[in-house]
């Protein structure tokens, strides 16, 4: 039953990640100051617990990454999802919010619309980025979208599908100025010698794909930069033996720092990055630290993924500047003859150098805003809380 009172609205939300977890919890802050007696039910994870929210089921439940990973869990994901929807038409939720989880959520979102309880999705999937057909499905689903980048409302525009652009929230994760020689005492790293991080991505994909490329490039960079560091953050366990087997075919001659995890403080530490594309690349703009992209992909998801592309980058920071500001070196392209003279370019020439710090803290002003009480506006006015 859908509540009584404005005053005291029954809000719904979804999140499947520990991303998704961190902007629900925000929200439901900014939420919880115009309706204090609101009451939050859904999924999430510990951050949206503490803050508020009834979880009917474990955020893990949810966590599926990967084609193969899906299929193995599909039975318990449909079974689930088709639980939440009974429950929540049972309640009648003033507003749905699915949080990111485009997959599972979009289905519950045109469910529960269809039933006329407003939903609203927190997080557009990058149709910026290819397959920008999924917004005819997207417009059925869901009254409105809360989208992280500038460059997204056109897009949404095109389709008649109410957006809202509220920032990203990694923009005040990161600091404005770096402090690396804090950091660098922090991690223990030297404070004077010239360092290069090394991101490899965060998938075991990404990274059995990119780190030998990376190290032989690092290699042939030693030959004209002698005293150049290198550190390599290590997301877990896996990703380090694997960083450790390519350290000792390739590294045996550099200086390498591996660093279980602290991405963000390894960025803050180096001088410049090489960077498999993704958000690392966003993480980089906003730490200010000029860089190189690199990916590989399998061939027949490059050959997907070019026939349904919308856009001429793979990087964020150059679609955010709408030019090509940083090298991109792609399939065959990302060799470590081609990383390691794009790299040597990016330490060598001040101007280039300059021109990428520039953007990127305009890029930093740009998407630091206030998106949990921008979207509380949104959501208010498209579900007609009062």
């Amino acid at each position: 039953m859908v509540s009584l009172d404005k005053q005291s609205p029954v809000i719904a939300m979804v999140a499947g990640e520990a991303s998704g977890d961190i902007l629900g919890a925000s929200l439901i802050s900014s939420l919880k100051q115009r309706y204090p007696n609101a009451r939050f039910i859904g999924i999430g994870g510990p951050k949206m617990q503490s803050s508020g929210l009834e979880s009917w089921y474990p955020m893990e439940s949810l966590s599926v990454m990967g084609f193969f990973e899906v299929l193995k869990h599909l039975r318990e994901l449909l079974h689930l999802r088709k639980e939440l929807i009974r429950r929540l038409l049972e309640l009648r939720p003033d507003v749905f919010i699915g949080i990111d989880a485009p997959d599972f959520n979009f289905t519950v979102e045109r469910t529960l619309k269809q039933h006329k309880i407003p939903t609203v999705h927190y997080v557009g999937p990058s149709v910026w980025a290819w397959r920008e057909k999924r917004l005819e499905k997207i417009k059925k689903s869901t009254d409105g979208v809360l989208v992280l980048f500038p460059f997204e409302p056109p897009y949404y525009d095109r389709y008649d599908i109410p957006v809202r652009f509220v920032g990203h929230p990694l923009a005040h994760r990161f600091p404005e100025q770096p402090d690396k020689q804090s950091a660098r005492l922090q991690l223990k790293l030297p404070l004077d010698a010239p360092i290069t991080a090394i991101l490899p991505g965060s998938r075991m994909s990404e990274i059995e794909r990119m780190i030998d490329p990376y190290l032989q490039a690092a290699a042939i960079m030693a030959q004209d930069y002698p005293q150049m560091q290198f550190v390599i953050p290590c997301v877990h366990a896996k990703a380090r033996q694997r960083i450790e087997l390519a350290v000792e075919r390739f590294g045996d001659a550099l200086a390498i720092h591996l660093i279980d995890q602290h991405s963000q403080q390894v960025l803050e530490a180096c001088d410049q990055v090489m960077v498999t594309s993704g958000t690392a690349t966003l993480e980089c703009a906003l730490m200010k630290k000029p860089m190189v992209i690199s990916i590989k992909l399998h061939p027949v998801s490059y050959w997907i993924m070019k026939r349904l592309a919308t856009t001429q980058w793979i990087g964020l920071p150059n679609i955010l500047a709408g030019k090509s500001l940083v090298k991109e070196l792609i399939q065959e392209e990302a060799s470590p003859e081609n990383i390691a003279n794009a790299m040597l370019q990016v330490i060598s020439d001040s101007n280039l150098r300059q021109k990428q710090i520039a953007a990127f803290e305009e890029q930093h002003q740009q998407l630091k805003l206030n998106a949990s009480e921008l979207a509380a506006d949104a959501i208010q006015k498209w579900a007609g809380l009062s």
